[in-house]
């Protein structure tokens, strides 16, 4: 396995470094203003949620406020925990010991780093996507009982939009595919760094 060391020189190059206290701008730049079919695929769950929730809450506007707003705090006190305990549960899979967690008061945003330990494209697709799984319940449990399905779908909404950070990585990791990936977290610096292959240019 590659240590944080070795990716300095050598074959490897840095792309970009994040900063953790400015994650909201990478997210923006890579989801938001470069797009790939990885960002519009978000999309398109985005937009058919929402549509299916305006469907399931239509004809009861009040109830479906209501369930849509008990969506916002189930979304804060439980799925939250779960989404960055699964990131966190991923990276102990994959090896990491050292396992912090983090927030950002200027941007509420909340996130798990492996302090340096080095992964690369399949294990960090595995650590981003894990939380993917709990849209999955949400899904069935709208089906299951039609009535709050207004409240799981808005749920729904939440943690997809909650995950953009995420599939900003994963649109970062497709547009720079070409290269490599290998990244590591400096979680006392407060920061990430990504390497790919030394260009030939």
């Amino acid at each position: 396995m590659v240590t944080p060391d070795e990716l300095h020189g050598g074959e490897y190059e840095l792309v970009a470094v994040l900063t953790h206290d400015d994650i909201a701008h990478f997210a923006v730049q890579y989801f938001l203003h470069r797009h790939s079919w990885v960002t519009w695929l978000h999309h398109l769950m985005s937009l058919a949620t929402i549509a299916a929730a305006v469907a399931a809450g239509w004809g009861s506007a009040g109830a479906s406020f209501a369930q849509a707003g008990l969506g916002l705090l189930a979304m804060v006190i439980v799925i939250l925990p779960l989404h960055e305990a699964l990131h966190a549960l991923a990276y102990r899979l994959c090896g990491a010991r050292d396992i912090r967690w983090s927030y950002t008061l200027r941007t509420l945003v909340v996130y798990v780093t492996a302090h340096r330990f080095v992964v690369t494209t399949k294990p960090f697709l595995f650590v981003a996507l894990a939380p993917f799984l709990l849209n999955v319940p949400l899904v069935i449990c709208a089906l299951v009982w039609p009535q709050y399905a207004v409240f799981f779908l808005a749920i729904l909404v939440f943690h997809l939009h909650g995950e953009s950070g995420d599939w900003a990585m994963l649109n970062f990791i497709w547009i720079h595919r070409d290269r490599g990936f290998w990244t590591w977290d400096d979680a006392d610096a407060g920061k990430s760094y990504f390497y790919g292959r030394r260009s030939a240019l």
